[in-house]
């Protein structure tokens, strides 16, 4: 009876706004008033928190029913969603807008800030986490998630549609893997302003087990975001440097460094600041990623249109940065005063600084750093207007002599849009990944003992200078037959350093998981081997990212279509392949642009270098109004090399889709853009379908890696979530 009354107010909520979407921003307002009573006042916050949680996560809750019952009248619900929706897709909508991510991220930090107030976590006057949850909810509130459809725009169309590119399973779990991972970060700027300012005498076991969760779900949510990417034209490949990429990339980079820190924390201990300072700059980077989402001054694949939010985001994360200064400042003290007893237990107890992990901390911080540095100067000169160099236009040359009047304009404008730059972020920041193998290593190998700590660093430095010297295996191996432009050529022999570190990570782990075991037994289970997964997994990730993105190659082909099975072509990586069929007719599948859409699905039959046999079809779909000038295939062959283009031809209406093989050694995609055939049907003009294969080697080692390492950070995740579970039970009794 107990947990049915105290679910009563949710459904009660849930049913009113699903009957009455009216009272929504009624609801919403009134979870907002209740965490800012609960922010400045510690009377009542635990049931104001409590009931503020119930109310948003009905709004969450109401709203997915009326995407799944296909209540057009709701604006938000005739943007992104269709009748034609499978139920899957119309309820994973809810996170397809500005509107909706910032409902469900507010509803999330909600319900961990009432958690927190719940366990005694949150006693002093001001409750950081109720006002961050406040500030969400009233940004939600101003975005109007539940505000009425124009009639003209109802007139129009009975609803616009999904955007095609999101018609994806990874749509599924990419977008709110990330939510969570950001209100589990948020949750950690209370306790690292408290540990700044030297309250904290020990860092909270509950702020623990949120950095431990976000940093897993966070590298599941970029683990399936890159399944995602590796499927559209409009990325192509797994990585490439987008803003919203660099900016996720940093608060990753910010959770490692944190987590890093944990062990031993406390407050006077050496570099006792920089595990707080990591937590505080990991929560202000949650905001900053998202105003970078919606900014429009910077290229980006991760767009969302029309968003004006990014100023309310903006200003959170300065506010965070802000408050983090002062309390900095006013824990100055703090650490003089407890320094001195601090050394004096730990060397009371046998401990010493852990200057391996800090080391490790350093160089996360270090890659962060790089990363932010270059997503400032971008979007410093985007704002400038500086004019981009030529170097950055790949293609815009050969295009510009294909496009006339106000097409070549709009190429013009979209190739002067600052992005980020991922050559110069691969020079800087392999330096610090090869420094964090090392140091990894080192750490691991000298923890077995002092002497194989310093043999095994001392032959790992061998090696990089020795496969320098002899010119670097992946340096010798670049053949320049890939998508990435001859930049890459200045940072190969950093690129095998990076790769050397990495292995040298991976087999300190394993040595010292294995040594561990063998001196411990069953009972060291739990406390090494997740730890040993996790950086072999960081070490394979990164092998298979690198070799995969640097040592790619293609080839195009163009292949004359007339109806039937065309003729063999023959591949220079030893496929062989043809077109057996391709089936054009209109699509009403729910996506935008449904109303004049032409799909194409294209049976591919592809014979590979050792006889094996593979066949499947590839997706073409397009809502696009002719060009203005026909080019025959060179600006599909742009469009499928440089995601740059891509982006500028697409639109949410058009979606190009391969047959990919995943092996071992290498992953293949076979992308055919049938236009040119689907032209000539419908007499708009004709020429051959366009094929071009890609081929990139060890991709394996990077979904095994990312598996690996979300093994072991879920195995951390859940051993801590029972320990303070664990405490609270002790609490209690």
């Amino acid at each position: 009876m107990g947990a049915l009354s105290r679910g009563a107010p949710m459904g009660a909520a849930v049913v009113l706004v699903a009957l009455w979407p009216a009272f929504g921003p009624l609801l919403l307002a009134v979870a907002v008033g209740l965490a800012l009573h609960a922010a400045l006042r510690p009377t009542g916050r635990v049931p104001a928190l409590a009931l503020a949680a119930k109310l948003a996560w009905a709004c969450v809750v109401a709203l997915a029913w009326h995407f799944g019952a296909d209540r057009f009248e709701l604006r938000y619900v005739w943007l992104y969603s269709s009748a034609e929706l499978p139920l899957h897709l119309k309820v994973a909508n809810l996170w397809g807008g500005d509107e909706g991510t910032t409902l469900m991220l507010a509803a999330c930090c909600l319900g961990l800030a009432a958690r927190r107030a719940g366990v005694g976590a949150d006693p002093a006057r001001f409750s950081l986490s109720a006002a961050i949850a406040a500030w969400l909810g009233l940004t939600a509130l101003w975005l109007a998630p539940f505000a009425t459809t124009p009639a003209e725009w109802l007139a129009q169309s009975p609803s616009q549609g999904m955007n095609a590119h999101l018609m994806k399973p990874w749509m599924l779990f990419h977008a709110p893997l990330v939510l969570a991972a950001y209100a589990w970060t948020l949750a950690l700027a209370a306790p690292a302003l408290d540990a700044l300012r030297g309250v904290s005498a020990r860092w909270s076991a509950l702020a623990q087990e949120h950095a431990r969760r976000a940093w897993l779900v966070l590298t599941a949510g970029i683990g399936f975001g890159m399944l995602w990417a590796f499927e559209d034209a409009m990325y192509g490949q797994v990585w490439h440097w987008d803003p919203v990429q660099t900016a996720v990339f940093c608060l990753w980079c910010l959770l490692g460094a944190h987590l890093h820190g944990v062990a031993g924390w406390g407050v006077g201990r050496p570099h006792w600041r920089a595990m707080p300072w990591a937590g505080v700059l990991a929560a202000a980077a949650v905001p900053l990623a998202m105003a970078v989402t919606r900014n429009p001054v910077l290229a980006s694949s991760h767009r969302y249109v029309g968003a004006d939010s990014w100023m309310a985001h903006l200003a959170l994360g300065a506010a965070l940065l802000l408050i983090a200064t002062g309390c900095a400042v006013a824990g100055r003290g703090a650490g003089r005063a407890t320094r001195n007893d601090v050394d004096r237990r730990a060397r009371f107890m046998g401990l010493r600084a852990p200057s391996g992990l800090w080391l490790a901390q350093l160089c996360f911080l270090g890659a962060a750093a790089v990363a932010a540095v270059q997503l400032l100067s971008a979007f410093g000169a985007g704002v400038l207007q500086l004019p981009r160099p030529e170097a950055y236009k790949p293609f815009l040359a050969m295009l510009s002599n294909l496009t006339t009047g106000s097409e070549l304009a709009a190429l013009r404008a979209a190739f002067e849009q600052w992005d980020v730059d991922g050559y110069v972020l691969a020079a800087h920041l392999l330096l610090p990944l090869a420094g964090f193998g090392l140091v990894g290593g080192w750490y691991f190998f000298r923890r077995i003992s002092v002497v194989a700590g310093r043999l095994s660093l001392l032959l790992a430095v061998v090696a990089i200078g020795g496969n320098a010297a002899w010119g670097g295996v992946v340096t010798r191996s670049y053949a320049g037959e890939g998508i990435l432009s001859q930049q890459i050529v200045a940072v190969l022999p950093w690129l095998d350093a990076s790769l050397i570190g990495g292995a040298y990570l991976a087999l300190g782990g394993i040595a010292w998981a294995a040594h561990v075991l063998r001196r411990q037994g069953r009972k060291a289970v739990a406390s090494v081997v997740p730890l040993a997964a996790i950086h072999a997994g960081v070490a394979l990730a990164l092998w298979g990212g690198l070799l995969a993105t640097a040592l790619n190659s293609y080839t195009q082909h163009e292949i004359a279509f007339d109806g039937g099975p065309s003729a063999w072509a023959t591949d220079r990586h030893g496929y062989a392949l043809r077109l057996a069929e391709i089936r054009v007719g209109a699509a009403n599948d729910g996506a935008v642009g449904a109303q004049s859409v032409v799909q194409a699905l294209t049976t591919i039959e592809v014979r590979g270098p050792d006889g094996e046999r593979l066949d499947g079809q590839t997706l073409y779909r397009d809502a696009r109004a002719p060009s203005e000038r026909f080019d025959g295939p060179l600006r599909q062959v742009c469009e499928l090399l440089d995601y740059r283009y891509a982006r500028h031809v697409g639109t949410p209406g058009y979606l190009l889709q391969p047959l990919i093989d995943q092996g071992w050694a290498r992953s293949v995609q076979f992308w055919v853009s049938p236009a040119a055939v689907v032209g000539a049907l419908d007499g708009s003009g004709g020429g051959p379908a366009i094929v071009v294969v890609k081929v990139f080697p060890f991709m394996s080692l990077l979904w095994i890696g990312l598996l690996l390492l979300l093994f072991g950070s879920a195995w951390l995740a859940l051993s801590g979530a029972r320990g303070v579970r664990r405490g609270r039970r002790g609490a209690t009794s």
